[in-house]
């Protein structure tokens, strides 16, 4: 993360470190007394050559504010050299002056991540990473976090959207993903941008009204990368209740910009492919579970020859999670695989369980007590330390005692688990507050 300067002036080697942290260290002189002399010395490098780097001369030269032939100083290159560490696109910066020939040995940064752009309608990402790159140098679509460069682009956006007749503030935030910045996001915070009317074509008649007011409660909804899938998982929310699991969308678009009322507003459209609606062929629990293939036939809200109704399938898996809690099993996952007749227009759901390990009651914390209502709660708490874990407990403790737990009364709690997935252990923290719903 550091960069070097070596020179050789009147016998003198001066070499010098460049850290990312805009600090100098001085290594190291040959002969100390002609260190400042040196430094001060104008120097005329008849090139400058670079390596290491795709980068071209240009950009490179532009940043740092150089050029062959001029006469400058020791601590110019350096300065230099900083400039090119500041932008964040490089790890390293080696460079060396023979009295001829200034020489940069670059190595490029690891943690530079992509751009993306939030909410501006008026470019595809690929037109505007040009139009940005073509106002800041260096700037090719990718960012790592700390970079000199992000001020500039944000400039550059700016100016860009003011050349559209938008006075705009323009902020970046990274894209977390599964817990990790995975790219910047630049979004446009004012004015608010909109969708504009919706339209929807292709649903048939008997749709109208469904998709109708999906249309009329898009519109002047939020316009951003999401705004696809969100109408996509609204029109599929209806239609998937009805067994249209096949259901596209297709085609969406966004018509010109337009600022209406301070708000820059977007136009968006798209194409509907209803598909043909399913039925339920049968719905089966796989072996090895809890529940008994005659208790999970009770329990399950589809049937064979049902409409396949993706809400009742969801409550169906709900179910089977209630059970497999209150025995310790806190990560378990319910899948409902499905397996498709096209030619029949029917489903067939094979449900598996993954139970995962079993969890075991830890510390249980009672907030906002005093000493004999503590007492009067762990009278009748069921679960000792190191017991198995049952999820149920605390969902149902406070009702289920509501009459024996006298000092409670006119209280309320809320609960919150900690699951520790490295020791299978849960820790419960309730806190209560005088007032509400015992509950």
């Amino acid at each position: 993360m550091r960069g070097h300067f070596s020179v050789a002036l009147g016998g003198a080697l001066v070499y010098l470190a460049v850290m990312r942290n805009f600090r100098w260290v001085l290594v190291a002189l040959s002969v100390a007394a002609l260190v400042l002399p040196a430094y001060a010395q104008k120097l005329t490098p008849k090139k400058i050559s670079f390596e290491g780097t795709t980068a071209s001369q240009a950009e490179l030269l532009a940043v740092m504010g150089l050029k062959p032939g001029a006469s400058i100083l020791q601590a110019d290159m350096q300065a230099g050299a900083q400039k090119l560490m500041d932008t964040g696109m490089f790890a390293d910066v080696h460079f060396t002056y023979d009295g001829v020939d200034l020489h940069y040995a670059i190595t490029p940064a690891t943690d530079v991540m992509p751009v993306h752009y939030a909410n501006f309608p008026w470019w595809d990402e690929a037109s505007l990473n040009a139009a940005v790159a073509a106002k800041v140098m260096l700037f090719h679509g990718g960012l790592p976090m700390e970079s000199s460069l992000i001020q500039p682009v944000t400039d550059a956006l700016t100016a860009l959207l003011a050349a559209k007749g938008v006075q705009a503030t323009v902020t970046e935030t990274p894209e977390p993903n599964a817990g990790k910045d995975t790219g910047i996001q630049f979004h446009i915070d004012a004015p608010a941008v909109e969708m504009g009317p919706v339209t929807f074509t292709g649903a048939s008649s008997a749709w109208a009204e469904p998709v109708g007011r999906i249309q009329t409660a898009a519109a002047g909804h939020t316009f951003d990368s999401a705004a696809e899938a969100t109408l996509f998982t609204a029109l599929r929310a209806i239609y998937h209740r009805q067994g249209y699991l096949e259901m596209a969308m297709n085609g969406f678009a966004h018509g010109d910009p337009q600022v209406v009322d301070g708000k820059v507003m977007v136009p968006v459209s798209a194409t509907i492919v209803e598909g043909s609606q399913y039925r339920v062929a049968s719905i089966t629990l796989a072996g090895g579970s809890l529940m008994s293939p005659e208790d999970f036939a009770k329990l399950a809200k589809l049937k064979a020859g049902d409409v396949a109704n993706e809400d009742l399938l969801r409550g169906t898996m709900a179910g089977l999670v209630r059970p497999y809690k209150a025995h310790g099993y806190m990560d378990v996952k319910i899948d409902a695989a499905p397996r498709f007749d096209a030619e029949n227009h029917t489903v067939t759901y094979a449900v598996t369980v993954v139970p995962g390990p079993i969890y075991h009651m830890g510390e249980l914390s009672l907030v906002g007590l005093n000493e004999q209502q503590r007492a009067e709660v762990l009278k009748y708490w069921p679960l000792q330390e190191g017991d198995v874990y049952d999820a149920t407990v605390s969902t149902d403790f406070l009702l289920k005692n509501k009459a024996v737990l006298k000092t409670l009364a006119g209280w309320s709690g809320g609960w919150k688990a900690y699951a520790h997935e490295d020791t299978h252990v849960v820790d419960l923290v309730v806190t209560f507050v005088q007032g509400g719903v015992l509950q």
